[in-house]
């Protein structure tokens, strides 16, 4: 009998779209800069691998090879597969992306608080910070929201846009520099 109520209750909650997937949750948690705790990265290399969805498709592009960041200059992607290329989000290239990121790694509140809401969950050592962008920041034209998760480092990165699709970038083997 037991069962059957949970299978009911399951059926009702799927036919009237009351799951919440795991992305939206956190969106269920506002926060203010005071309440995140996200650790402070100065220089940090890692591993990275990353998909790439297209709008309209199932297609996707996956990449990967090695990331670096320096809070004071920015991060390189050295895209190994499928073709060798270097991505540098600078401060004078790709301002927007690098002030987001720069934010993020220097703990910059100031900045996010201006240009997103915020978005913070936190379990034990993982956390998860989700930037949605405010209606006057010039990202809301293009960006529908950026979701962050780590413990001692950032384990993943999903940007998520209004018509180019998804990026989702994971990190593994970082280390201090």
């Amino acid at each position: 009998m037991k069962k059957f109520a949970v299978l009911i209750v399951t059926g009702f909650l799927l036919l009237t779209g009351s799951f919440v997937s795991g992305q939206d949750v956190v969106f269920q948690h506002p926060s203010e800069a005071s309440k995140i705790f996200v650790p402070e990265y100065k220089k940090v290399s890692c591993t990275f691998s990353q998909t790439k969805t297209i709008p309209n498709s199932k297609a996707y592009i996956k990449s990967g090879g090695n990331f670096k960041l320096n809070a004071n200059s920015g991060v390189v992607f050295e895209t190994l597969y499928p073709v060798k290329t270097t991505t540098e989000y600078t401060k004078g290239q790709n301002k927007h992306i690098t002030d987001i990121i720069t934010a993020v790694s220097r703990k910059d509140y100031s900045y996010l608080n201006r240009n997103f809401d915020l978005f913070y969950l936190k379990n034990g050592v993982n956390w998860t910070l989700a930037l949605k962008p405010k209606s006057s920041s010039k990202a809301g034209a293009v960006m529908e929201n950026i979701i962050i998760t780590g413990s001692n480092y950032i384990s993943t990165i999903e940007i998520n846009t209004l018509k180019s699709g998804s990026t989702k970038i994971n990190f593994t083997g970082c280390k201090s520099l």
